[in-house]
């Protein structure tokens, strides 16, 4: 843990208040003479003080061997790009001009705001531009969530009439929810270090970060789900009518769910939230009586796992909705505010 330090405070010119910095810390983050110091003022009532340095930015060299899949390379390479790093450089052993081009296609697939600055025949160099500005938190998460949504509709739509074609479609736009998802959680790790990304975000509290993190996992998990419904499309049309009424009514129903918590979130409508929560509980219940209906009936055997399957991922995407509701009523809620601090002897 870390050391705690305890200062007494000083008057200095009959109205300046002055605390003197820890030798220790000073020496860590290398301060000098006239260097300046970022000060914020926390909604708790406490006072982050860290260095302010300009231009400097944060690097990462990673290198892989011949035997190491791209698979492996792109897995690394988003770990670094989710904790933060401005600039990330591949050093491959040797040229190995298929593994990179599949790397970077790869990287282009699933990451937002990435540029390929310097390439040669083993390196490659990378960098994470800050578009935070550009693409602030709420529209992100709305954007991805509207997606997200889209992908809902359309995958019962392609479920119930074995359209494969707008199946297909479904697939393809699942690739930009995961890009805007990895694309939040970069931004929010770097709010919780960074205070000026912090408010650059909109937020009052790194705590906050969490919960925005939980609901962007949340919505790129529903839209796993309902990619899951797509792939499942039958060459043909199933041809059971009763089944695909009731599977077309709680999947309307769930996707409903799903935009009323979104709404909930981005208005902060706790009364809203709170009814999301109840109707989901609701519709879980609904779909669990459904399949257990399914258990007395007779079908074929290929045609109750694909309907056993398909409930299942609505099931999940109302349980989804539910928790993105949560979410909104925590972060509601106000944070306690530190009215002193003590230290143990």
């Amino acid at each position: 843990m870390e050391q705690a330090y305890l200062r007494k405070i000083q008057m200095s010119g009959g109205s300046t208040l002055i605390v003197s910095l820890p030798k220790k810390w000073v020496k860590l983050v290398g301060l000098k003479k006239l260097d300046e110091l970022l000060m914020v003022p926390q909604p708790d009532g406490t006072l982050l003080v860290m260095p302010y340095k300009k231009g400097i930015t944060n690097e990462a060299c990673i290198e892989f061997s011949s035997q190491t899949t791209a698979d492996e390379i792109v897995r690394a390479y988003i770990s670094y790009y989710l904790a933060g790093y401005d600039t990330i450089r591949i050093r491959f052993e040797r040229p190995l001009p298929e593994l990179a081009q599949k790397v970077k296609d790869s990287i282009r697939r699933w990451l937002v705001g990435v540029e390929i600055v310097e390439e040669s025949s083993i390196d490659m160099l990378t960098m994470c531009l800050p578009i935070h500005a550009n693409l602030p938190l709420k529209n992100a998460i709305e954007r991805m969530g509207r997606i997200a949504s889209a992908m809902q509709k359309e995958s019962f739509v392609a479920f119930v009439e074995g359209d494969k074609s707008l199946a297909q479609e479904i697939v393809a736009r699942d690739d930009e929810v995961d890009r805007l998802y990895h694309f939040i959680v970069r931004q929010l790790n770097l709010a919780i270090s960074n205070p000026l990304i912090l408010l650059s975000l909109g937020l009052s509290s790194r705590q906050d970060c969490l919960g925005y993190m939980l609901v962007a996992k949340s919505i790129e998990r529903a839209a796993d789900h309902a990619l899951a419904i797509a792939e499942s499309v039958s060459a043909s049309k199933l041809n059971n009518s009763n089944i695909m009424d009731a599977i077309e009514k709680v999947g309307k129903l769930s996707n409903t769910l799903f935009e009323d918590a979104l709404s909930a979130l981005l208005k902060g409508d706790i009364k809203l939230a709170n009814d999301v929560i109840v109707r989901a509980y609701d519709l879980v219940k609904k779909i669990e009586d459904i399949e257990v209906q399914l258990l007395y009936q007779k079908h074929n055997v290929p045609l109750a796992i694909l309907v056993r399957s398909a409930l299942g991922n609505v099931k999940r995407i109302s349980e989804y909705s539910a928790d993105i509701s949560e979410v909104t009523v925590n972060l509601s809620v106000a944070k306690p505010r530190m009215t002193s601090g003590s230290l143990s002897p």
